[in-house]
């Protein structure tokens, strides 16, 4: 039995796939096991994939026909993974060669951590990455946890078990799957942030989440208040740490530096002055 799971669904990202899956080969732990779950892409994915299944025995591929969403793919391997930790990763992301030591390190050290994860950078299109320290108060606000963290697979299924939920079609359901895991444990969650950068998240103009508009994200957000109402009754969500107000932020600061916003303001100023 492997000590980690690597679990990653891929669909149509043939250009990035051989550089993720050398990440995860490329770590200084040595004990696991990764599990390509293949949704039906149509570029050259899977003949990547099986270079590297047939290099390393390490590396399995789970092939199917069609898409059934990225949810569904990571429950699909989530359920036939052997490993007693567990990390999620997206067929465009990188992690650094000490990730894995580092974290399971730090789960064999301390029995009650329920959740491990590093600092993180973004490269693509977006640099910038507005991520805060986890506390749950935040995290009901905006979700502060990426889905590359390591978990324990023993205490997921017997808390939680429920894997992804598939009805998160519009994204999110990374945020929804901590939340649900959270909500389950018998005490408050004990996360801890390894101080290196070790994760490295890629953003592409085709992102999900970054495609999301504001009427789709408010419909996230019922869903998930519907979901947890007991989650959320619990703790105080300030709302000037949500996703919305943030991103209102985001496009108040924008326009603001624009010459426009500057002529408009400087306008008013001059009329004020007289």
């Amino acid at each position: 039995m492997p000590a980690v799971s690597v679990i990653i669904p891929s669909y149509n990202l043939g250009q990035y796939i051989r550089e993720t899956l050398q990440s995860v080969k490329d770590q200084t732990f040595q004990d696991w096991e990764c599990i390509v779950v293949e949704n039906g892409s149509s570029d050259n994915s899977k003949d990547i994939i099986r270079e590297f299944v047939s290099m390393d025995s390490r590396f399995s591929l789970m092939p199917l026909l069609s898409n059934i969403g990225v949810a569904a793919a990571r429950n699909r391997a989530l359920q036939r993974c052997f490993g007693k930790y567990v990390l999620f990763l997206d067929a465009d992301d990188l992690i650094d060669p000490h990730y894995m030591e580092a974290a399971v390190t730090a789960l064999e050290e301390d029995p009650e951590l329920n959740v491990v994860y590093a600092k993180a950078d973004r490269f693509g299109e977006e640099t910038s990455w507005d991520l805060p320290d986890f506390d749950m108060n935040t995290m009901l606000a905006r979700n502060c946890l990426y889905i590359s963290c390591f978990f324990r697979k023993q205490e997921h299924d017997l808390y939680y078990g429920g894997g992804f939920d598939t009805a998160f079609v519009n994204g999110f359901e990374d945020w929804d799957f901590w939340l649900s895991f959270f909500e389950s444990l018998p005490r408050e969650p004990k996360v801890l942030q390894l101080p290196e950068v070790y994760f490295h998240y890629r953003t592409r103009p085709e992102s999900r989440n970054k495609g999301v508009s504001d009427e789709v994200l408010i419909e996230i957000r019922r869903m998930l208040w519907e979901k947890h109402k007991g989650l959320y009754g619990k703790y105080f969500c300030n709302p000037t740490e949500t996703v919305e107000y943030r991103r209102l932020q985001r496009k108040f600061e924008k326009a603001s530096k624009s010459l426009g916003w500057q002529l408009r303001m400087g306008v008013k100023e001059l009329l004020h002055k007289k």
